[in-house]
């Protein structure tokens, strides 16, 4: 048929919002924790921190100034049972679990009478699922499975116990803060950037894209002498992407021979004004919005360098960021991880802990302070490490509660202790 077309046309599967749900109607005895799909809140988390810069070097520093240089006890005598009940490592996996998740979770061994703790280490909380309540007052049990979309892996996971539900001799050690509309599980601080963070992967991807591709500017191919069969229009297009598209074939020209100037192919470049504007806009844009979810009072603290860094000189930025964050934070985090350790040495006997996080200074501050004082480094960090030791404690300055209420009388700053198995470390 005369002046017939054909055009190809491609369907963008855009993400929608994302939605976080606890499904409590499900058929099953756990609750998936969704924000895409069913199940797929910790694989979300995964994926946006694989590939946003910003989000990963955010969480990472965060995660590290969390940890600091490891927990310890004022108690000379108990600091040397504090090392051994729980190892630095696991200590560092957790406080990265409760960055990157916002949730958290050790597992805890007793001794045979269940009176003593004798060991504590880290689970992947993305391993771990809550039981239904089934009207009990609190979360009793935990599912564990190494992947939660293996269906034969499923078929072979464990209930375990909660913290202080049991006389097992394992269980899970679960560190979660309220969050308002959920119960079984808590977000992470970042989440409102959830989709940036994929943004900025979406941008890189773009940029690859185009370079591998060739083509940089959009363009549009037209043959003028019929729309030949499907057959033939495939083996054409595989040609066109053999000759010129990807790096290799980058400035390549193009030949075309014909029997009438009438039918020849033309190319049609389609120019977008202003493009790479629009992409440095919106680099920016997501950067800054991921680092305002984060908190991040100074992208310099972890390495991070933009065009608006608001202080007027590098260093005199860093001491005063380092200290907003540190309170503001940083903080928060060491208290709940504080308390909770707290709460759970207590249930285990050990009531004169006095645990407090050893801080971790970036260099130049303690340099800069150790020139404007006349003291050492050594000296500067001992002092700072002294001030802001952020012992465990409560508003009320009392130990300690670890509550688990209903979720229609769930109260702030709830944090919850279950328990759980895991093989890894089935040790005595």
């Amino acid at each position: 048929m005369k002046g017939k077309q054909n055009f190809a046309i491609v369907n963008v599967n855009n993400n929608q919002l994302p939605i976080i749900t606890e499904d409590t109607r499900t058929r099953y005895t756990w609750i998936p924790f969704g924000v895409y799909g069913q199940d797929d809140f910790f694989d979300a988390i995964i994926a946006a921190f694989n590939v946003s810069t910003t989000n990963a070097a955010s969480v990472e520093g965060i995660a590290d100034l969390i940890f600091g240089k490891g927990v310890y006890s004022k108690n000379e005598t108990f600091n040397e049972t504090l090392q051994k009940l729980i190892p630095q490592e696991d200590l560092k996996r957790v406080s990265f679990d409760l960055k990157l998740f916002g949730n958290a979770a050790f597992q805890v061994y007793w001794d045979d009478t269940h009176t003593k703790i004798k060991k504590m280490y880290h689970i992947p909380v993305q391993t771990l699922r809550a039981e239904k309540l089934y009207g009990n007052p609190k979360i009793e049990n935990y599912y564990y499975c190494v992947d939660w979309h293996d269906n034969r892996k499923i078929k072979e996971k464990k209930k375990i116990p909660a913290f202080e539900t049991s006389e097992e001799k394992l269980e899970i050690l679960y560190i979660k803060n309220y969050c308002p509309g959920l119960y079984y599980y808590s977000l992470p601080d970042w989440i409102s950037s959830l989709q940036l963070a994929i943004s900025e992967g979406e941008i890189a991807n773009l940029h690859y894209n185009n370079i591998t591709n060739g083509f940089l500017p959009a363009v549009m191919i037209n043959f003028n002498n019929g729309v030949p069969a499907p057959e033939e229009r495939e083996t054409i297009e595989d040609l066109i992407q053999a000759k010129f598209t990807g790096t290799d074939n980058a400035g390549r020209f193009m030949l075309s021979f014909n029997d009438d100037p009438t039918t020849k192919p033309t190319i049609d470049v389609i120019n977008i004004e202003n493009l790479h504007e629009k992409y440095d806009y919106v680099a920016d844009y997501v950067q800054d919005r991921i680092l305002v979810s984060h908190r991040v009072t100074s992208p310099l603290l972890f390495g991070i360098r933009t065009k608006n860094n608001g202080f007027s000189s590098q260093s005199e930025e860093m001491k005063t960021a380092f200290s907003i964050m540190q309170t503001m934070t940083i903080a928060p985090f060491q208290n709940l991880i504080l308390n909770t350790l707290d709460y759970a040495l207590t249930c285990s006997g050990y009531t004169d802990s006095e645990l407090y996080f050893e801080q971790l200074t970036p260099l130049v501050i303690l340099s800069q302070t150790a020139e404007e004082t006349g003291k050492t480094v050594g000296q500067v960090e001992d002092e700072t490490n002294k001030s802001m030791e952020n012992p465990a404690s409560t508003d009320d300055g009392q130990d300690a509660v670890v509550t688990d209420p209903k979720p229609e009388d769930q109260k702030f700053s709830m944090m919850e202790v279950n328990s759980k198995e895991y093989e890894i470390y089935n040790k005595k």
